[in-house]
C-alpha cells in the first residue's frame, strides 16, 4: 500500500470545495481538509506577490497522483496551480487501511 498526502491551493473556498467534491466522487481521494484562509507570498513574473488563498490537504493512493494532477491542471483557475504530494509512510494503521480502501 503506497499512500500520499497531497497539498493544493485555490483562490476561493468555492473552487476548493468543488475540486474536492469532484475528486471524492471520482474515487481519487479518500478525504480532504479545506483550510479557508492563508496569506501566501510567492515570486511570480519576477515580482514578489501576495494572495489570500485556501489550502486543501488530502489523502490518496500514490497511483492516483498523475490523474489528480491532470484534473487540477485542466479545471483549476490558476495558470500554474500548486498540487504536490509527499509519501505517507507512517500513521494510524487503521486510518491508512481506510485511505487505501476509500480510493
Amino acid at each position: 500500500m503506497k499512500l500520499s498526502l497531497g497539498y493544493m491551493t485555490f483562490p476561493t473556498k468555492a473552487e476548493a470545495k468543488n475540486m474536492v467534491l469532484g475528486l471524492l466522487e471520482d474515487g481519487l481521494i479518500a478525504c480532504a481538509n479545506i483550510l479557508p484562509s492563508v496569506e501566501s507570498y510567492f515570486a511570480w513574473d519576477d515580482e514578489i506577490q501576495k494572495a489570500n488563498e485556501v489550502v486543501v490537504i488530502f489523502k490518496t493512493r500514490a497511483k492516483n497522483e498523475d490523474k489528480i494532477i491532470k484534473i487540477i491542471r485542466k479545471y483549476h483557475s490558476y495558470e500554474c496551480p500548486c498540487v504536490v504530494f509527499t509519501s505517507l509512510d507512517h500513521g494510524n494503521p487503521e486510518f491508512l487501511k481506510w485511505v487505501d480502501k476509500s480510493c
